[in-house]
Order: C-alpha cells, then structure tokens, then sequence
C-alpha cells in the first residue's frame, strides 16, 4: 500500500514556522535602532560606547554564523533554534535591568550570538518543504522579515511612551516564548554522523573573534583626535586583517572546515556578496540616522516619526513581495537594482533637505523612495548570487552572506555615529557659542532649534545624507559595467 502524502496542514505549518523564527531578530534590531537615543539617555551612555555595544553584538553574531553549521550537526535545528531564543530572552532581560554600560554590553552580546541564529535558519528550513511550496516559503520568509522591520517603528513609539527604555528589551522575554511554541514543534531535528561533522578548535575561534573586534573597532575609532590615534587605529585595522587572512588561510587547509570556502570561489557569488555588503550598509546607516535625525534633529513626536519610518517599511514590504513575483517573469536584475540605487539616492538628497521642510508629511516621499529603493537593489542580488553554487556549500554560501550582512550593519552603525559627530562638532564650531549643547547631549534630545534656527544635529544629519546619496555612485558604477546580474 502507497504511504500517504504529507498532509497539507504541515507545510503550512513549516510556514507559519519559518515566519516566526525569522522576524525576531529583525523586529528586535528594529526596536533598538529606534530608541537608541532613549537607551543612551536611560543607561548613560555617550554614543561611542552605544556604538561599542552595537559592535559587540556584531562580533557576537559574526561567531556564531561561522558556528553555524556546526551546531547544526550536533544539535538539529529544533534544539539549536529553541537554545538560541533563551539566550535571546536572558540577553533582552541583562539589558533591559542594566544600570550602565557593562551588563548592557554582556545582554547585547548574548542577544548577538543568538540572534544569529533565526535568519539562516529561516531560510534553511525553506529547503525542507515540497519543491512546489518552496516559492510561497520564500515570499513568507521575506515578508516576515520586512514586516517585523515595518512594525517595529510603531512597536518601539508605543513601548517607549508607555513603559520607557525597558520595555524595548523586556518584551523579547514573552516574544522568545511565543516563537518557540509556534515553530517548536515543526522544526528539524536531524543531526549528523560524528564522522561527517565539521571540526574547529575554538582557540581558532578565538582568533577569528579578537580579528572581528580589532576590524570593527578600528572603523568605530576612525573620527579619533590626534595623529597618534590615526596611526593606532590603523594599525590595530592592520592586524586585524592579518588576523582574518591567517585564520582564512587555516580554514582552507583544512579537510571538514566551518566554512568550505574552496566551493565558493565563483566570480557571481563574490559580486553578490560584495553587492550584499553596500546594501545592508544602506540598511544599517539610514536605520540608525532617521529615528535620531527626525527625533533629535527635526523635533518630531515618537508617534509621527514612528509613522513615518513604518511608512517607508510598508513600502519595502510591498516592494520586495511584487518584485519577488515579478522577478520569475522578467528578471531584468540590473535595471531593477539601477532602480533601487536611483529612489535610495534621490531620497537621501531629499533627507539632506529636510532641514528647509515645515510640515513633516513632506517627509512621507523621500521615506517611500529609500523604502522602496532598498528592496529592488537587494531582490536581484538574492535572486542572482547562489544560483550556480553546487547544493553542498549552499549552506556555507548563506552563511557568509549573512556574515557580509552583520558586517555591513555594524560598520555602518559604527560609521554614521562617526559621521554624525563629525559633522555635528564642525557645525557647532560655526555657532555662537553656548547656544547649542554639546555632541552627547545633542542625542539626548537636547538638540533643539534656538530663536527659529536650524539646530547643528538637523545640519550634520542633512550633510549625512548627502553624502550616504553621494556614496551611491560607485555603486552605480559597478552595477553598470559588471555583466554578471544582467
């Protein structure tokens, strides 16, 4: 007698699954960004050391993806997943009760390491279900990503005006429990056999971890004073890199690495990768600059800014979901990535504008435009970098990208704080002084417009964005010759 197909009830549920682990850190990440200015005034904290715990979180996350795989194989995915949203929930709890920077930077840290977990994840999972559903899997995995972005906006205004800073990370606690009793259930458990496991030694690991965190402090560093901190902070990016080579150099030698980078040495998957990191740059910079820039800089309630960036989501989402399905039909990858680049670009210099602006609905089309832009830049690539990669190193291909993708975050947190003080200390060297506060109060909400003047925040964020529009046009450039995502 034939064994009856799989029901269709658990595809559906693997979907519902798939969702759920894949908005967490999203939605997270989303809060954060939002109130990064509340946290830094709640916990004390000056934006270089807000930045350092962005950039441990970072070094965390980066860790474990190169670890990925091999808890994989020894754990399976359902202990793995619900492992990573207790620790998830026990960092969000250190952070939310943390009086300064230390346990705040150990809570950052674990939610790092852990959150590191659901994206790949998500997209792995999309492999366990029927060719024929595997489309659907992907529109559901992108949708969940893009909505929790959209939603978090909205989330973080209603939590800060209600609960305060706190509740920012003590809302992870009943989210982790929500995540693990929809999506237990239905995750894989497999492993695999002790003799076809990857192997590492962690004083390895080690190695890696002290390179990421020299790299990334050393962009964090770069605005220091003095030609004696230029050369520190290069030397210290210096042997960084060195650290990096070396340790990719052992991983190369080695018969079952973390990462098999040999099966990816192919000319379309570096493009994309390359590409990936100049896009979760915009991501990560225009993030974190619009929650400060329209709160701190531009004066806007909790509420409206909130609006306003959920706005520019809710444009992301339908974006990427339309592209995605026309994308089968007419792929046409570089007009819609030229595309995205253009609206992100435009937006921007509208942003270096806003300064002039006196009604903040004006604000609605530039948001659109960068929400729009995002997703039609970063669709094609997703849909072009692993197609010619062989099924075994698909795994260590995502996660690489989703490396790429922590690190272009985290260096553009690291630089658009860099950026902004930057530019905001050479504004108010232009102001009389003792008019406007200074560069930590300024990101406390203290920035304000003095006697109908433009504050020096809403300047150094206009100057920002014209110069992250500027920053486009290489990007343009490499689009237009390359002949790869054609």
């Amino acid at each position: 007698m034939p064994m009856p197909s799989p029901p269709a009830l658990n595809a559906r549920a693997l979907l519902r699954s798939i969702a759920a682990i894949t908005c967490v850190e999203f939605f997270e990440t989303g809060l954060v960004m939002f109130a990064a200015s509340g946290i830094m005034v709640g916990l004390g904290l000056n934006p270089g050391e807000f930045a350092l715990a962005y950039t441990l979180y970072g070094v965390a996350s980066i860790f474990m993806l190169y670890k990925h795989q091999w808890m994989v194989e020894r754990l399976g995915y359902r202990t793995f997943i619900l492992g990573s949203l207790a620790i998830f929930a026990l960092g969000g709890i250190l952070s939310a009760t943390a009086g300064g920077f230390g346990q705040f930077a150990v809570g950052r840290l674990l939610q790092g390491a852990s959150g590191a977990t659901f994206f790949t994840a998500g997209r792995m999972e999309i492999n366990r279900l029927p060719a024929e559903s595997r489309f659907h899997g992907l529109l559901c995995f992108i949708g969940s990503l893009l909505g929790a972005s959209a939603l978090a906006p909205l989330a973080a205004a209603l939590l800060l005006g209600l609960f305060g800073w706190q509740a920012i990370f003590w809302c992870m606690l009943p989210l982790s429990l929500l995540i693990a009793w929809l999506a237990g259930p239905h995750l894989s458990r497999a492993t695999v056999p002790p003799a076809e496991r990857s192997e590492e030694h962690w004083g390895w690991l080690l190695w890696l971890v002290l390179g990421i965190f020299g790299l990334q402090y050393a962009i964090q560093a770069i605005p220091g004073d003095g030609a004696s901190s230029h050369a520190q902070v290069f030397a210290i990016g210096l042997a960084s890199i060195v650290a990096l080579t070396v340790f990719a150099a052992r991983q190369w030698k080695k018969d079952k690495p973390l990462i098999d980078y040999r099966g990816l040495l192919q000319w379309r998957y570096l493009l994309g990768i390359g590409l990936y990191f100049s896009g979760y740059f915009m991501i990560g910079a225009s993030g974190f600059l619009l929650p400060i820039f329209f709160k701190e800089g531009l004066g806007l309630s909790l509420t409206t800014t909130a609006l306003v960036l959920s706005f520019s989501m809710a444009g992301s989402v339908a974006t990427a979901l339309l592209h995605a399905m026309a994308a089968r039909h007419r792929p046409r990858l570089r007009t819609y990535m030229l595309s995205g680049l253009a609206l992100f670009a435009i937006g921007s210099l509208a942003f270096s504008q806003a300064g002039r602006l006196d009604d903040w609905h004006l604000l609605l089309l530039p948001a659109l435009l960068c929400g729009i832009g995002i997703p039609l830049y970063l669709g094609p690539i997703a849909f072009g970098t692993f197609v010619e990669l062989p099924a075994r190193v698909f795994s260590h291909g995502y996660q690489v990208k989703n490396i790429v993708r922590q690190l272009g975050i985290s260096s553009s947190v690291a630089l658009s704080t860099a950026g902004l003080q930057f530019f905001y200390a050479r504004q108010l060297a232009l102001q009389p002084e003792g008019m406007h506060p200074g560069w930590a109060q300024a990101l406390h909400g203290l920035s304000g417009a003095s006697a109908g003047l433009v504050s020096p925040l809403t300047l150094a964020g206009s100057e920002l964005f014209f110069w992250l529009a500027v920053g486009m046009l290489p990007v343009v450039a490499l689009v237009l010759l390359q002949r790869t995502f054609r």
